[in-house]
């Protein structure tokens, strides 16, 4: 309501749809301004609008999703490290076609059964996806690298950083980029607060790392480097051999990527997951073994044959394996 002092006129006011009613002194019939009808039409209105058609039912993204096991090669202890998901075959979208070339990081305590793992939290394993088997997804290693954590841990001041990196190829045609970082250390009965190296010795010690990080992966096959990575062996020898240049603290590969590797075999994905043994009884499993003699005699010869001829391609198999 609006009160005015001065004149006796009272004005009724209301929302736009309602009426307004002016009385006394003006005499304007609220009729003829438009406000007869109370309610306006349907498609006026916006409030009155209804939605044509009804709501679509929204289902849980998870709901179309079936789980994969992750299996890890023979090099880490434990052999099951996880569940991953994917959207479930639909149509020409293939399940197994999304899981391959998936990159899984996992920590180095998670795929080890010894108390030691726990000492190396700070390693993160990368493995990526290359074949799928029925609810398994069999996994390589892809790659390596360091918590910020415990890198920032090691950064201090009053010494000296020293960093390289290099790119090598194993026996096996693997590729892959290495990294390293140490730290200058204090030498025995020294005064000095500081132990800062000089520029010469510096680029030494960094040579000397790249020779012998080189040395060592050209030997080994894709298979025996991983172990040495993970048991820090590399880094040992660093530190030691580089102690006549000037002497060093935490030695560490930072980080190790594969940048190129062979096409996929399956004969190699069996060496990788070890067991030979089991692997040559399925190949036997899977020999064509007949139980029944046939009517025909010459028939049954015949296929005698071939069970044989059959039998020996497995047992050569099985030996080059």
């Amino acid at each position: 309501f609006f009160f005015n002092d001065t004149a006796t006129t009272e004005i009724y006011t209301r929302s736009i749809v309602g009426s307004v009613r002016c009385v006394q002194e003006t005499g304007i019939n609220a009729e003829y301004m438009g406000f007869q009808n109370q309610g306006m039409t349907q498609g006026k209105n916006p409030k009155n609008f209804r939605k044509k058609g009804v709501k679509k039912r929204t289902t849980h993204p998870f709901a179309r999703k079936e789980w994969y096991e992750v299996k890890a090669p023979a090099m880490f202890e434990k052999r099951t490290c996880g569940l991953t998901p994917v959207t479930r075959t639909t149509g020409q979208k293939i399940a197994s076609d999304s899981l391959k070339g998936r990159v899984i990081e996992t920590s180095l305590t998670d795929l080890k059964k010894s108390d030691e793992g726990a000492s190396k939290a700070y390693r993160k394993i990368k493995l990526i996806v290359e074949d799928v088997e029925g609810s398994s997804c069999f996994s390589n290693f892809h790659g390596m690298d360091v918590t910020r954590d415990k890198l920032c841990s090691l950064i201090r001041k009053w010494q000296t950083t020293i960093e390289a990196h290099v790119d090598v190829k194993t026996s096996d045609d693997y590729y892959l980029r290495l990294f390293v970082i140490c730290f200058t250390a204090r030498m025995q009965r020294q005064l000095r607060a500081t132990s800062y190296a000089t520029a010469a010795k510096i680029k030494l010690i960094r040579r000397k790392m790249v020779e012998i990080i080189m040395k060592r992966v050209q030997q080994c096959t894709f298979k025996s480097l991983i172990p040495e990575l993970m048991d820090e062996k590399i880094e040992e020898e660093i530190k030691k051999q580089c102690a006549r240049y000037y002497p060093l603290q935490n030695v560490l590969i930072t980080k190790a990527k594969v940048l190129k590797k062979p096409r996929f075999d399956a004969s190699k994905m069996i060496e990788f997951y070890g067991d030979h043994a089991a692997a040559a009884n399925e190949i036997l499993a899977q020999a064509p073994i007949q139980t029944e003699e046939p009517k025909n005699l010459l028939a049954g010869a015949e296929k005698k044959e071939q069970i044989k001829n059959s039998q020996s391609d497995c047992e050569q198999l099985i030996n080059h394996i």
